[in-house]
């Protein structure tokens, strides 16, 4: 099992120094998130920031979680992966994502996709970065996208291409964007965030067993790719854990939200259902710090 904390806003390192010290603390690879401005934090461009991560670490692997497919071209999201791949001399995962806030799209002089449109949209762009990472060109004819890449076109940008990481929740991801990926990640969450912001009432009713259908239906398309999974984590003192897991239920995001041993035993037991990546944000500042000791982390 592997865990990449999750870097975003609202903490005082910058990205380079966090990523330096989460690879000298023994966690597997490290994460940065991709936003404008939500919740009222504003965030790191990602390309920069992951940049910053490249030359800060210098063994372990960083990926986009996830890069946002609502902001760019599929085009320029494949030359920025291609190129970062190299400057972190092979350690970059791609991941691409749909993209889901209506408020910082709208905030940006944007119109915010419908759901299905969405999901479209990224169906399509996978399929366009996938050409693109394989032979550096690509010509796509679609109702979202219109592509004509030429050869040479982005061939040379990297000795090799990075691997294609996708994120997926509804049943149409599910089924589509396992074709085209070499790692997936499922997203429990995504039922409660189809209507640009999160419904409390719907996360609170997301169970394992929602989970376990998630990873069915890829493995329906796909036996052999690599499943993740996004957790959000809120590791707290014992007198606090009642009051901060109230919101969440009992339900499968509730089992993360907890005093440190109880949280890293919910996330290593998700081994058992077929996950061998789990990418962890922090609801609660510190959850990192408090789970590190519980985890089965790199020897440094």
């Amino acid at each position: 099992m592997e865990f990449f904390p999750n870097y975003n806003a609202g903490r005082s390192e910058t990205p380079g120094d966090w990523a330096r010290a989460r690879e000298a603390e023994g966690w597997h690879g490290v994460a940065a998130s991709d936003h404008f401005m939500t919740m009222n934090l504003t965030f790191p461009h990602l390309w920069v920031a992951l940049t910053e991560m490249a030359f800060a670490t210098r063994a372990i692997p960083l990926t986009s979680s996830f890069a946002n497919n609502l902001f760019r071209s599929p085009v320029e999201f494949a030359q920025a992966a291609l190129t970062l791949h190299r400057v972190a001399n092979g350690r970059f995962e791609a991941g691409l994502g749909a993209g889901w806030i209506e408020d910082e799209i709208v905030r940006v002089g944007w119109r915010f996709p419908t759901s299905p449109e969405r999901a479209g949209a990224y169906i399509e762009a996978m399929q366009i970065v996938r050409e693109l990472f394989d032979t550096g060109c690509c010509r796509f004819a679609g109702k979202h996208y219109q592509i004509d890449v030429e050869a040479p076109g982005l061939a040379g940008l990297a000795p090799t291409p990075p691997l294609l990481v996708g994120s997926a929740g509804g049943p149409r991801t599910l089924r589509e964007i396992p074709r085209f990926v070499d790692r997936i990640e499922v997203q429990p969450n995504a039922a409660a965030t189809r209507g640009g912001a999160v419904d409390p009432t719907r996360q609170a009713a997301i169970g394992e067993a929602d989970v376990r259908d998630a990873i069915a239906r890829v493995r329906r398309v796909r036996e052999d790719v690599p499943i993740g999974l996004f957790a959000l984590i809120g590791v707290v003192p014992a007198e606090q854990v009642a009051a901060f897991r109230a919101p969440f239920g009992d339900g499968f995001v509730a089992r993360f939200m907890g005093e440190a041993g109880a949280v890293a035993q919910a996330l290593c037991d998700l081994e058992g259902l077929g996950i061998d990546r789990i990418q962890l944000t922090e609801m609660a500042p510190g959850s990192l710090e408090r789970l590190r000791p519980h985890l089965p982390l790199r020897r440094s």
